[in-house]
């Protein structure tokens, strides 16, 4: 029979049968020889090849389990005789375990589902411990010191983590803490940012009483989308992290529903460089917030981590945990699409970034009721904006204005100064209470 024929007889008996289910083509020989790879609600739950002349062997499959990522199964379908195939022998092999299943593919759904996995040695906060903290990197043990502490200091496995049987993943405040303390941020999320824009753009969020958040693919850096995600694939060349990746649904990954509002620590807050390149040369402002915590829901702030030479350590550092396996588990991130975005070229390092993304969860976009659309006229690219309200009565937004600074050479700056204390005032934007507008103490830029 046609591969075609085995594709659409695994459709009927999983997917048509069981909608959390999805079988999608799938082709990678780095981990092991596949035809299809099975999503369960996005994740690899199994892989899938058919073994035409029936002489497929575990052995000859080679098959890396510590490379399955979140799949549990591996299975090999067997040809028929019958003229129009509906039931075909399958041999599944569970992961982690030795003995194989037989069955066809009417029962398969049924075989996957109700496999319980035994005898898995747990995990312990001991070997969380020495699985993450396993580093030939200086600066990572030195930046992640607060987050291997908060590893031993836990009192159970089950605080840190959840255990899938086949991969395990941090719990949220976990994970946020992981990836805070390996973007520079040992402390947490930053507390305070500044913002370098035009007088215009500040001018019509005061008085839309909304913030803007730009679609990720209009960013000015056109590796935005993919650099940490290349990255990661040629630091693990031998891995199918990526070949995984591309094979889930579009919602893992879809950069049309992610934003982002770009700003800078406090260490740039009135900084020519950037005044020059974001405050429209020196005649715009720079905004500063405060950050109201906890997030809101979808929303992350964190600071951006740039590359050195060639080398990202901390990429490295995310490579050497993804491609390995904890007492046969894989390490998988929730959130990993979004975390990615916080990684950056070495050219962008002056910039000292801290960027607020909001990953916007489908069904939203789909109503569109927080969605309007742009054309960018400075690269003529089409795209989604998100917007939030941040007056008084409706905020939705997790920055507080703090202060505005006002540009070396701002037009008329002792009126714009009063007359956006009054607009602030009127449209009743939320500020925080020790909020002051003042100028640049760069007076050297000629005009």
């Amino acid at each position: 029979m046609h591969i075609n024929e085995v594709f659409c007889v695994l459709k009927d008996c999983l997917s048509k049968k069981d909608g959390s289910f999805e079988v999608k083509p799938y082709n990678d020989g780095l981990c092991f020889i596949s035809d299809f790879v099975v999503l369960r609600n996005h994740k690899e739950f199994a892989y899938v090849k058919f073994d035409e002349k029936g002489k497929m062997d575990k052995k000859s499959m080679n098959i890396h389990e510590e490379k399955m990522g979140t799949a549990a199964f591996f299975i090999v379908v067997n040809d028929t005789d019958a003229f129009i195939p509906e039931d075909l022998p399958c041999t599944v092999y569970p992961r982690n375990t030795r003995g194989p299943i037989r069955c066809g593919t009417d029962t398969l759904l049924q075989t996957l589902t109700g496999f319980k996995f035994k005898g898995l040695d747990p995990i312990g906060i001991s070997d969380l411990s020495q699985f993450f903290e396993k580093t030939y990197s200086s600066l990572i043990r030195g930046r992640m010191k607060t987050f291997f502490d908060s590893l031993r200091e836990a009192k159970t496995a089950d605080e840190i983590i959840e255990d899938f049987g086949s991969y395990f993943m941090f719990r949220p405040e976990y994970e946020a803490l992981f990836f805070q303390s390996l973007l520079g941020s040992a402390s947490g999320m930053p507390k305070k940012i500044c913002r370098y824009t035009s007088l215009a753009s500040a001018f019509r969020t005061l008085k839309e009483k909304r913030q803007s958040m730009c679609n990720v693919v209009c960013m000015n850096d056109k590796t935005e989308t993919d650099y940490a995600k290349r990255f990661l694939g040629q630091a693990m060349p031998s891995s199918n992290l990526l070949s995984r990746w591309s094979a889930r649904t579009v919602d893992d990954g879809d950069d049309s529903l992610y934003f982002l509002l770009s700003g800078s620590r406090m260490t740039k807050k009135d900084d020519l460089g950037m005044w020059r390149m974001y405050g429209d040369d020196t005649r715009g402002v720079s905004l500063r917030y405060e950050v109201n915590e906890p997030l809101p829901e979808g929303f992350c702030l964190a600071k951006v981590s740039y590359a050195k030479k060639d080398a990202h350590a901390e990429l490295t550092y995310l490579a050497s945990k993804l491609c390995k396996a904890l007492k046969g588990r894989s390490f998988e991130v929730s959130h990993l699409h979004s975390w990615l975005h916080f990684f950056k070229p070495e050219e962008y390092a002056m910039e000292e970034e801290v960027r607020l993304l909001y990953a916007m969860d489908k069904s939203q976009a789909m109503k569109g009721n927080k969605l309007d659309w742009i054309l960018n006229e400075q690269n003529g690219i089409i795209a989604p904006l998100v917007s939030f309200p941040v007056d008084k009565n409706n905020n939705a937004f997790p920055l507080v204005l703090s202060g505005v600074v006002l540009g070396p050479n701002l037009p008329e700056s002792d009126v714009n100064a009063k007359q956006l204390s009054l607009m602030i005032q009127h449209n009743r934007i939320k500020t925080t209470d020790n909020f002051e507008i003042t100028k640049s103490s760069i007076d050297s830029y000629r005009k």
